[in-house]
């Protein structure tokens, strides 16, 4: 078998593996799915008791005896939600526009797309409509929503096709941001073809022509063609410098910078502000403007509470930088890994041992999530 073979191979098993994790995960149907949640778990995202729950929004046992229901469909929880008057959707009415959080580094490793997918399920928990825009040629957070960037995804169903309409608008965006499994969030996909998109608004950027929009604005115009459908938008992000980061950082409300708290991966954030802050004074001379981003959080990422050295970069970051960092890191747990077998995240997993290891984890992804989604309501004039 030559190179070109054994590359070839390589891609097709480990593209296999993944594939065949979800299928064996979501039997029959070898389509992710997400759990059901029992009333407990639901009451608790909701903020009533069971019993509330079972009487105002009608979820009653199933069937003619006095056992308490035990499952609750997603969809039935946002239903609840609704008739509970629990939806806290935004208000264009009172100013309340549409919010894009975009997670970005330099850094690959970082848990960018970990942290943005976990952001956008904790959102839909809460009863918001969200977008999730996957601008990584790479695609994890595409492929974590269990469609498979290779085959599923062409240049027709990516950002690119946006890049490449003729006089189409809403009816283009409505049909790119696809619904997913699960109810509440709807995703633009990633896939290889993301390449091209780099390539255009690169040679746009090169022509200097006068456009509308411009190209660092054809985020922003494909949000702002979605219309009323989401209160708010999380982008994940290339790690590197690269004009679909740059049409990210164009459209977002507020940017969150995952990093491990580790020199090296302190030393790369580094590089990322210094790029931020040349960009951003660049655009200011040439437009008579900044970003001006509502907020910019740094979020440290796989955190040991028991190494010494973690502790004392976090210590560190916190003195120098104050309310820059958010609050709580995001913990490092086995428990990641093992429902990433499945192609899982926390939210989907539902432990069958261990439920301390997981408590603790869920606790710090719920925690980190409040914070950043504090820093939305902030925005639009809300109590965090």
């Amino acid at each position: 078998m030559d190179q070109l073979d054994t590359f070839r191979r390589i891609a097709e098993v480990l593209r296999s593996a993944q594939r065949t994790a979800i299928e064996v995960e979501n039997a029959p149907d070898k389509r992710k799915r997400l759990r059901s949640f029992s009333v407990q778990e639901a009451a608790a995202l909701i903020g009533v008791t069971p019993t509330q729950l079972r009487r105002t929004a009608g979820l009653a046992p199933r069937g003619g005896g006095i056992t308490p229901r035990a499952r609750v469909e997603f969809a039935e929880i946002l239903e609840a939600r609704q008739a509970l008057g629990k939806l806290p959707r935004r208000d264009a009415a009172r100013g309340e526009g549409l919010a894009t959080v975009v997670f970005t580094n330099f850094k690959g490793g970082s848990a960018k797309t970990t942290s943005s997918v976990h952001f956008a399920q904790y959102l839909a928990l809460a009863g918001f409509r969200v977008l999730l825009v996957d601008l990584d040629s790479q695609a994890s957070a595409t492929a974590q929503f269990g469609l498979d960037p290779a085959h599923e995804i062409s240049a027709e169903k990516c950002f690119l096709a946006w890049l490449k309409r003729e006089g189409e608008g809403a009816a283009l965006a409505q049909r790119l941001c696809q619904p997913t499994y699960w109810p509440g969030i709807d995703l633009l996909p990633a896939g290889a073809a993301l390449a091209e998109a780099e390539e255009l608004l690169a040679a746009r950027a090169a022509s200097g022509a006068v456009e509308d929009p411009l190209y660092f604005d054809e985020l922003a115009a494909l949000l702002a063609a979605t219309g009323d459908r989401y209160d708010i938008v999380v982008v994940d992000t290339r790690p590197d410098v690269n004009m679909l980061m740059t049409a990210a950082l164009h459209a977002a409300t507020g940017i969150v910078v995952p990093t491990r708290a580790t020199m090296t991966d302190l030393a790369s954030t580094g590089e990322f502000f210094a790029h931020l802050a040349g960009y951003a004074g660049d655009f200011r001379a040439a437009f008579g403007q900044g970003l001006d981003f509502a907020f910019s959080r740094i979020l440290v990422t796989a955190f040991d509470p028991t190494d010494r050295s973690q502790e004392a970069l976090l210590g560190l970051l916190r003195e120098r930088f104050g309310e820059a960092v958010l609050g709580d890191p995001f913990l490092h747990s086995r428990i990641m890994g093992t429902a990433g077998f499945g192609k899982e995240t926390l939210y989907e997993y539902e432990p069958s041992t261990d439920r301390a290891a997981y408590n603790r984890v869920i606790a710090s992804a719920n925690a980190v999530n409040r914070a950043i989604l504090g820093q939305v309501l902030q925005h639009w004039g809300r109590a965090a």
